[in-house]
């Protein structure tokens, strides 16, 4: 589930915001109190940036208890004259910083948006500057490496299962009562303490990916203080089981798969042109499940798991280039000097060494918030067999897959469960889905708008989320200009309307990878 707002997920394709300038005029929505929060410049930011932390009860259910600590960055409306109120960026992940992101990008909205709101990121609790969830270094990278050879034998998901209790244990002990009060309602009380610390008497929000689900629910249960919401790339809280979680993100894949192989076949500066792209991939496929795929440029052998993230690119027209060369060079044993476009590679580069612990609440948030524990071997190797053969390019997704295994074995409770939105009818909500995102897929959009009663914009190009812009293709004036309007005088889109695809097959900036999707 995600961009670069998160998703452990080996997100491929998280979209970073970029400027694009849209008008507008509105009068101010509502009158805000005076702000709580006792802001200071911030450390290591690009522009005016100011930070904070305020505040909040480590348990809800005990408003008078202990406490924890979450922490926020503002940038200021650029037309303070023209203000509206303040609008507030949910990042996504699980695990994403807020905080970071506006501290790293001036242009985390449109120009239109920037004159006239306050905007505020913050670090949802057990993230960076927030109180965090702390975890054993050595058992995060134990239980990712396990995650990744749990398909291969009874065993395998033996050892995973034993890893992840230790993992669990050992970050409870780390963090203390924290670990088990990360789930999203805890994250969407946090941001209603967030509003009220802001003097806003309604807010504004605009959600990605995992964050999306922040959104959802605080049209639950704080309907009374929306002004207005967008939830772009959404996770949809009405999927039941792991399955519908597998299923839909290879059904994303294996779509993204064959659009780039018709590509191939059909263009000539394709490096697999007249070769069948179907076929060269099925071949390697068959050599790296039977372990004699070799990657020719540097001697490694490339498994299932590696040529499955590599193939991942798919998702990405900008890297449909790269990904055709790489895969003819595997085929053929010949070196390729072209860039590998996928975020894994077969050779590790040298690391700088890591502290003991880290912060790292990805487990803790994604076990409180989903029942999606894959009970043992066999029902992984099930639906393996099942995905294998319903998507007969991709098979099956081992990203995705991953996300399915982080709770085999987790020591906890499910405090937050996954079941359909019911938000009060004729809410300020707009979400928007694009048709071909591999992470947050397009279905779960539609489901989601169809629960809560929002408004869908679809956007019928690649990535994942849109608004304000794609790294590799720049903005979508349709989608920026829909979504401005909506936010600054609340014009609701048009039942069913859509935006056309701004992205064009091997051209596009590249952008470094970074993680953000669901999985």
């Amino acid at each position: 589930m995600t961009r670069p707002r998160t998703d452990p997920l080996t997100a491929l394709l998280a979209a970073a915001l970029m400027l694009a300038a849209s008008a507008g005029t509105a009068v101010p929505a509502h009158a805000a109190a005076k702000s709580k929060i006792d802001w200071h410049a911030c450390k290591d930011a690009k522009g005016a940036v100011e930070c904070a932390t305020i505040k909040v009860p480590l348990d809800w259910s005990k408003p008078r208890g202990q406490t924890i600590e979450i922490g926020l960055a503002r940038r200021k409306a650029t037309k303070p004259g023209a203000r509206i109120g303040s609008i507030l960026m949910d990042p996504g992940g699980p695990g994403v910083s807020g905080v970071d992101e506006l501290k790293r990008k001036p242009d985390l909205f449109t120009s239109a948006i920037s004159e006239r709101f306050d905007v505020i990121g913050f670090d949802p609790r057990g993230v960076n500057t927030s109180t965090p969830v702390k975890c054993s270094t050595e058992l995060l990278t134990q239980a990712d490496e396990a995650k990744r050879q749990a398909s291969r034998s009874a065993a395998d998901f033996a050892a995973l299962r034993r890893i992840n209790q230790k993992l669990s244990q050992n970050c409870r002990k780390l963090t203390g009562p924290l670990y088990d009060h990360v789930d999203n309602l805890h994250v969407v009380r946090d941001i209603d303490a967030i509003r009220t610390a802001l003097g806003e008497n309604k807010i504004t929000q605009v959600g990605y990916s995992y964050g999306t689900l922040m959104i959802q629910q605080y049209a639950e249960k704080f309907p009374q203080h929306v002004r207005a919401l967008v939830a772009d790339g959404n996770v949809d809280r009405g999927l039941r089981t792991a399955w519908d979680f597998l299923d839909g993100q290879t059904a994303a894949m294996e779509k993204n798969f064959v659009q780039w192989a018709d590509w191939c076949d059909e263009t000539s500066d394709c490096a697999l042109y007249g070769m069948d792209a179907r076929k060269v991939y099925g071949v390697l496929r068959e050599r790296a499940k039977s372990g004699k795929l070799v990657d020719p440029t540097t001697g490694v052998k490339v498994d299932f798991d590696m040529l499955t993230s590599r193939a991942s690119a798919v998702s990405g027209p900008e890297y449909w280039k790269d990904l055709a060369t790489i895969f003819k060079s595997l085929y053929d044993g010949t070196s390729s000097s072209s860039p590998s476009p996928s975020p894994s590679t077969t050779t590790t580069p040298q690391q700088p060494k890591l502290p003991e612990v880290m912060t790292n609440p990805r487990q803790a948030m994604w076990c409180q918030d989903w029942t999606f524990e894959i009970k043992n071997y066999s029902e992984l190797k099930s639906y393996i067999a099942r995905l294998s053969k319903r998507y007969p390019n991709i098979e099956w997704n081992p990203n995705a897959t991953a996300g399915a295994l982080d709770c085999v074995g987790w020591q906890g409770k499910t405090t937050n469960p996954q079941k359909p939105l019911q938000v009060k009818d004729g809410l300020p909500l707009v979400m928007i889905g694009n048709i071909n995102d591999p992470m947050s897929v397009y279905a779960w959009s539609k489901s989601s708008a169809k629960q809560s009663g929002a408004s869908l914009v679809t956007y019928e190009g690649f990535g994942h989320t849109i608004y304000p812009s794609t790294v590799a293709f720049g903005p979508s004036t349709c989608i920026n200009d829909m979504i401005d309007a909506f936010l600054i005088d609340l014009k609701t889109p048009d039942e069913g309307v859509s935006c056309p695809a701004i992205e064009v097959p091997g051209e596009g900036t590249r952008p470094t990878p970074l993680p953000g999707s669901p999985s």
